[in-house]
């Protein structure tokens, strides 16, 4: 693949981006006739066409300064912000303008030796789907491609969103961008920056590394933080994103935070040595500033960070999911936990409060299967006798403010899948496609996942019907991956396959020796495909059986996909057994139906647990500090148990007392 002059550019330089364009706006001491009248004064992106001299020589001067790209002034040109001085009608024409301003500066400027850009800035409008609401992801799409529209005719290199604060107005904004090429019938490079507030994350909730994931599927050329509350606060942030990041990286910030009266006070010099360290770092391939920031900043800047290299990155990283917060995988977590309590198919009591309407009740189940261990929930809402789409819609808007862990949508309907990964900001699991159909399901869905960006569970069922042994486990997995990865575009650590799980209590003679050739077919999909993961509904296997029977039965058969290389368990975590507390005699009873399942195992396992009671789980408030440390080991659960060791260290004086008793 071609590489453009821009990522060219890129691998040799660190390059500099523009400073503020408000500052210098603000310092041109504008009249109320310079936007074009009183009711348009404050309105910057009107200034294209009322004052575009003032608008190219604030560009020239970042030039000069030595900046390699600089921003057009269409921050807010979308007709959302626009509105607001019945300017909405001006919104692709004013963008147009502003970028024509630039690219006739940035040519004057350019040499082949030393090329200069223009990027076209698209800053996050005046309204956030996750936090304020106001508009709907839909209009937001519209108004983002109008803008890009105006971008790309005025003859931008680059596509920049900025500014970014919710991850919802950003998909939309990528979509939006993505219509404008395909319509026009380019392909810019995007650049997208976010702001990190204070308290470490987006205005939206995210931190840098789920805000990341989130938009990895964009395949941005670049990604990085701008604005917020200047570089010390960036530090930890952009570190984290280096480390992350198969893209190069930016970071341009505020210069400092401004007073009372809105001066900035970090001055071109203290700021361009807090971005060299960044650059010694090995952490940057942008510099740039934000507001406060000034051509004697950029110039500054330029000279601190020309004898630094700019950062390499890595080609890849492992699976990894997002919600609000990032889930990025290693071997060390495995199982991890999917909920299942919100799917209607699974839960009775789900099902009832979908039914009622009750839609911020349900959503408590999901968190508290997070309270309980899930790393994910799964969200199923396919009641044949509802309106699967508004009951979807209907519940994520409770569920993407209760839970923080990633989502899976659960759903064959892809109207369905596409709608609710329109309310999930992270980067989503889908569940699931398969080759029962050919690859209908494939040419469905896939487009979507590279739309919102998501990972896919795979099942393991073609058009012969769902693979038992786990030979044909394998080469239907083989077969998905390679038409995934290779005609599909997806990476290989996207991709969950689920070799299915069937119920050892039925009697039915089709599935004996099924439970073994799951966990063997686990084994073999693990090693052939070591960079996918795999997927359980381990519930499935104790179908039929008394209730009590029916969780051992799930956490020995856990424990034993689990150590073939089972990667997620789709589970009910607040009926959890632990495999360790099980008593032996009951672990035996369950292997035996598990893997050597005669009418005899079968009779015997469920004579034992027939009317059996659960045991109720220890209630910790009602034990002393050193009684709720000790059930924690033996239940080993680690609900809590932060919470009482830093109690407990500060309680003793030596951490061995915590052990011993207090002496």
């Amino acid at each position: 693949m071609v590489k453009s002059l821009f990522e060219q550019q890129l691998e040799k330089k660190i390059l500099v981006l523009d400073g503020a364009m408000g500052t210098m706006l603000q310092q041109a001491n504008l009249t109320a006739e310079d936007f074009g009248g009183e009711e348009y004064e404050g309105c910057n992106e009107y200034l294209n066409e009322t004052a575009p001299d003032v608008i190219d020589k604030i560009h020239r001067a970042y030039l000069e300064a030595g900046a390699d790209i600089i921003e057009t002034n269409t921050f807010g040109s979308t007709d959302i912000v626009l509105d607001d001085y019945d300017l909405g009608y001006k919104a692709e024409e004013l963008s147009r303008m502003a970028t024509a301003i630039a690219r006739k500066a940035a040519d004057d400027f350019s040499t082949p030796e030393w090329p200069r850009f223009v990027a076209g800035a698209m800053g996050p409008t005046t309204k956030s789907l996750s936090v304020t609401g106001g508009t709907t992801f839909e209009k937001l799409i519209d108004s983002y491609h109008e803008q890009a529209r105006g971008i790309i005719r005025g003859g931008a290199d680059i596509m920049l969103l900025e500014t970014s604060q919710d991850m919802r107005n950003v998909k939309a904004g990528y979509i939006g961008i993505e219509r404008a090429f395909k319509e026009l019938n380019v392909q810019l490079p995007i650049f997208i920056s976010g702001t990190i507030e204070p308290m470490g994350t987006t205005l939206a909730g995210q931190n840098i590394e789920a805000f990341y994931l989130s938009l990895e599927h964009m395949k941005p050329t670049v990604v990085g933080l701008n604005c917020a509350t200047g570089p010390e606060f960036m530090r930890d942030h952009i570190r984290s994103l280096s480390e992350l990041a198969t893209t190069y990286t930016s970071c341009y910030p505020n210069a400092g935070l401004p007073d009372e009266e809105g001066h900035y006070h970090e001055s071109p010099e203290s700021l361009a040595i807090k971005l060299r360290g960044f650059a010694e770092k090995g952490w940057l391939n942008v510099v740039g500033g934000c507001c406060g920031t000034t051509p004697d900043h950029i110039r500054a800047m330029v000279d601190a960070t020309k004898d630094f290299e700019p950062r390499k990155f890595k080609e890849s990283h492992p699976h990894a999911v997002s919600g609000i917060e990032p889930l990025i995988y290693d071997d060390s977590m495995r199982p991890l936990f999917v909920g299942e309590r919100t799917n209607v198919i699974g839960s009775r009591k789900f099902k009832r409060l979908i039914a009622e309407g009750k839609f911020e009740e349900a959503s408590e189940i999901a968190r508290a299967q997070v309270k309980r261990g899930a790393h994910v929930i799964d969200a199923c809402l396919a009641d044949p006798d509802r309106d699967e789409m508004e009951d979807m819609e209907q519940f994520l808007q409770f569920l993407v403010n209760k839970v923080k862990v990633p989502l899976m949508i659960d759903s064959t309907d892809e109207k369905v899948i596409e709608k609710a990964l329109t309310y999930s900001q992270g980067k989503a699991i889908i569940n699931s496609i398969n080759l029962e159909d050919g690859e209908e399901r494939f040419e469905a869905v896939i487009p979507i996942v590279k739309r919102y960006g998501a990972a896919i569970v795979v099942g393991t069922i073609d058009e012969e019907g769902m693979a038992v042994t786990a030979e044909r486990k394998l080469a239907v997995a083989i077969r998905s991956h390679d038409l995934l990865v290779h005609k599909y575009g997806l990476k290989s650590e996207d991709i969950i396959f689920d070799p299915l799980v069937f119920p050892v209590g039925t009697g039915d003679e089709q599935y004996i020796g099924s439970a073994n050739a799951t966990v063997e077919g686990i084994r073999l999909i693990k090693e052939a495909l070591p960079k996918c993961l795999t997927i359980l509904g381990v519930s499935n296997v104790s179908f039929g059986l008394p209730p009590v029977g029916r969780e051992v039965l799930n956490a020995v058969y856990l424990y034993h996909c689990t150590q073939a290389g089972l990667d997620y368990a789709i589970v009910n975590t607040e009926k959890l057994e632990r495999y360790a507390s099980i008593p032996e005699t009951e672990k035996e009873m369950a292997q035996k139906l598990l893997f050597e399942t005669t009418d005899e195992n079968l009779a015997e396992f469920t004579a034992f647990y027939r009317g059996k009671k659960a045991e109720k789980k220890v209630d910790h408030s009602n034990l002393t500090l050193e009684e709720r440390l000790a059930s924690y080991i033996v239940e080993g659960t680690k609900e809590g148990l932060i919470t009482d060791l830093d109690q407990a260290l500060a309680t003793y004086d030596d951490p061995l007392d915590i052990i011993n008793g207090h002496s």
